[in-house]
């Protein structure tokens, strides 16, 4: 009696899922840590313009500031051009242009009362052309 196997078919092919290339890659880290890293600054600035001497004694700002003009250059060089979805502005969008534009004016008011009457002109003046061009900028047509 004479038995037959039947091979065993092997298939060598594996998932592959998509792999974006080096160059890629390194692009969108570099994005990441430029959103990062410029965050980090303006958060650090305006921590050191309320509380003197509390950031710049343990960090160098001005080194943080080159590593942010860099990556930032990196990444505006490195730009892809996409396609965006623009929507129509919402009350909620109007609502946070209003409020950044009163802390704006709070912050300015802050830092120039010394002045005296002069700087709730200043301030006043600055708050509404913060919300005048933000609200520009949110209504502009490409």
């Amino acid at each position: 009696m004479k038995i037959i196997r039947k091979k065993k078919h092997v298939f060598n092919y594996t998932f592959q899922p998509y792999k974006p290339d080096r160059m890629q890659q390194l692009i969108s880290i570099n994005k990441a840590l430029f959103e990062q890293l410029l965050v980090s600054y303006l958060l650090l600035l305006l921590i050191e313009e309320i509380w003197p001497k509390s950031v710049t004694p343990y960090l160098n700002m001005n080194i943080l500031l080159i590593l942010v003009i860099i990556t930032g250059a990196i990444a505006v060089l490195t730009q892809k051009e996409e396609e965006k979805i623009i929507s129509k502005p919402t009350r909620k969008d109007y609502l946070l242009i209003g409020i950044l534009g009163l802390a704006g004016a709070g912050i300015i008011f802050y830092k120039t009362k010394e002045i005296g009457w002069l700087s709730y002109i200043i301030s006043a003046v600055s708050g509404i052309l913060i919300i005048l061009l933000s609200c520009l900028v949110i209504n502009e047509e490409e």
